[in-house]
């Protein structure tokens, strides 16, 4: 039996429906949208959120995550959520776990979960965008990728 990572991504997607076809395949969630008053565009920070005419970044390239040994051998499965904020150039900046697969097995299979975590960071970081725009040009823009951890 061969193993693979499978990595799928969904830009959460408030109020944006594409005009064309991006280059890779982006699945949308059904996730509602947040009270306008929650995420101004820009926040404080200077990043943007989608909706309000803030368009999504476009996937261009991606890396597979690595599976850790322990993993593999344990043939642990599972999706990480990754919070990143592409920038302008369409760099992944601010990399972190939204949500861990930690969450979602058993204690004895957290360790190895967290391990797989940080592997999704990994290969996050190395993503390729063109970056998301607002009126016309680029803007910081904060959003979550799910990395999908599978074994075949």
């Amino acid at each position: 039996m061969r193993y693979a990572a499978i990595v799928l991504f969904t830009l959460l997607v408030l109020a944006w429906k594409p005009s064309q076809a991006s280059p890779i395949p982006v699945q949308e969630t059904g996730a509602a949208p947040p009270p306008a008053s929650a995420r101004p565009n820009p926040d404080a920070s200077g990043k943007y959120h989608l909706g309000d005419g803030v368009t999504p970044p476009k996937l261009v390239s991606a890396v597979d995550p690595e599976f850790t040994a322990e993993a593999r051998r344990k043939r642990l499965q599972g999706v990480v959520v990754v919070s990143v904020t592409v920038d302008t150039s369409g760099n992944p900046q601010d990399v972190r776990v939204a949500r861990s697969m930690a969450e979602d097995v058993s204690k004895k299979d957290k360790q190895t979960a967290v391990g797989l975590d940080e592997k999704a960071v990994e290969a996050v970081k190395q993503y390729k965008f063109q970056a998301g725009q607002f009126q016309g040009k680029p803007v910081p823009v904060e959003i979550e990728v799910r990395v999908n951890f599978r074994i075949f």
